[in-house]
């Protein structure tokens, strides 16, 4: 049976989870399988296993200083002086005996005997008797001075990094210490981004019945920020059969489409998805703006498993609140996140009172400052002004927050939160 726009309207809103439902939903898609990465490609991934220590760190005594390794306490005439002292962390060192010292650098593996490092500072040299001595009154001569012991840092199969960590650069740098070569990771999940709309311009001024792009340009440093790969940006024309082909030939984990997605006959994403015989997870949200968000599931072609499609609404503020509201815990549950409802969610002070929607959810861009949160200006459905000011957006329930009260906040990728919010 044929329905009006209005008819269509009202079964989208009979239709629609309530923001938690959703977001719920799309944690619970399932991660990436992990894989073996050397070290250098797992960067930015999410550890599918926690890191351990593969033995102590350090994995020797060794010193902490330039100077000299010396054994038992100083004779009267100094501590006779070894030749083939270290000049570099990577020479060995014959053992040490009672009254004897050998030079040393930083990061030298201390030799057998040794029971502290004599700063060279702090040694006199006699070298026509070979002797060295310790200037009066320093401490480097107590036991274990300027020496740092094996395994100081870790012992063997202590834990360093926890499973579902991100592996950031200097995480990597401590599995390198660690002895990781590879690290079994959740890919980061691959997206393809088509924008739609006939009216859409992507230079220049718009004329009459024309609007900017304002999603290709930005997405795929976006979507980066999330956590999520992107490989391509193309158009459609509002054409629901090419869209459909384009569904069909996706080879990514994850397809994001831009507008289109609301239920007139210009609007061509349903269609599309109905065509190509997707499986329809999230049909509208009852939240405003963003509330014709959809998320569906592909059928399993190019991939060994199903590509999921995020359409999100057009207007401006409406689809980057709904790429905020579902889509970056649709990308951490993709890349393997522990928790992804939790992970990047705060709650603040509202500065002031927040006022709720007409109906369901509230996603209120709100900047940040030390009285809490306030709603930025221009933050209607189509405009970007106040989004592009924000820090946050405000989840405002359907009887809005009172000033002083606490409010949930999901921080924007990229528009960080000044470090003492919260």
């Amino acid at each position: 049976m044929l329905r009006t726009v209005h008819e269509q309207a009202a079964v989208s809103r009979a239709e629609a989870l309530t923001l938690e439902q959703a977001r719920s939903i799309a944690a619970a898609q399932p991660a990436r399988p992990p894989q073996q990465l050397p070290l250098e490609q797992a960067i930015g991934c999410l550890l599918a296993q926690a890191v351990t220590a593969q033995q102590p760190i350090p994995h020797s005594d060794t010193s902490a200083m330039d100077g000299w390794a010396v054994c038992g306490e100083q004779p009267e005439e100094g501590w006779q002086m070894l030749p083939g002292g270290a000049t570099s962390p990577a020479d060995l060192l014959p053992a040490l005996g009672p009254g004897q010292a050998i030079e040393v650098v930083t990061g030298t593996p201390v030799p057998q005997g040794t029971d502290s490092v004599l700063r060279s500072e702090h040694a006199v040299i006699h070298y026509k008797a070979q002797r060295l001595r310790a200037v009066p009154g320093t401490g480097d001569l107590q036991p274990g001075r300027h020496i740092r012991p094996r395994g100081a840092e870790a012992a063997q199969g202590d834990q360093l990094l926890a499973k579902g960590q991100r592996l950031t650069p200097l995480r990597g740098a401590a599995a390198a210490v660690a002895g990781c070569d590879t690290l079994a990771v959740h890919p980061t999940p691959t997206v393809r981004i088509i924008a739609t709309g006939t009216e859409v311009i992507t230079a220049g001024l718009p004329g009459p019945g024309q609007v900017r792009d304002s999603f290709s340009m930005t997405l795929p440093a976006l979507l980066t920020a999330m956590g999520a790969a992107p490989q391509t940006v193309s158009r459609n024309q509002d054409d629901p059969t090419a869209l459909a082909a384009a569904f069909t030939a996706v080879d990514t984990d994850l397809l994001v489409t831009v507008g289109g997605t609301a239920h007139s006959a210009a609007d061509p994403v349903r269609p599309a998805l109905a065509e190509a015989g997707a499986e329809t997870l999230i049909s509208s949200v009852d939240m405003r703006p963003g509330h014709p968000v959809t998320l569906a599931r592909l059928p399993p072609r190019a991939l060994p498993h199903n590509t999921l499609v995020l359409a999100l609404p057009g207007n401006p503020l409406a689809g980057y609140a709904a790429l905020i509201a579902v889509g970056q815990v649709l990308i951490d549950a993709l890349a393997g996140a522990v928790d992804p409802l939790g992970m990047r969610q705060q709650y603040l002070r509202a500065a002031q009172d927040l006022e709720p929607a007409r109906r369901g959810t509230r996603l209120l861009p709100v900047t940040v400052d030390p009285g809490g949160v306030r709603p930025s200006a221009h933050h209607s459905p189509h405009m970007m002004r106040g989004l592009a000011q924000a820090a946050a957006l405000a989840v405002v329930p359907s009887g809005g927050v009172p000033a002083g009260a606490q409010v949930r906040c999901l921080p924007l990728p990229t528009q960080e939160l000044p470090l003492w919010a919260g």
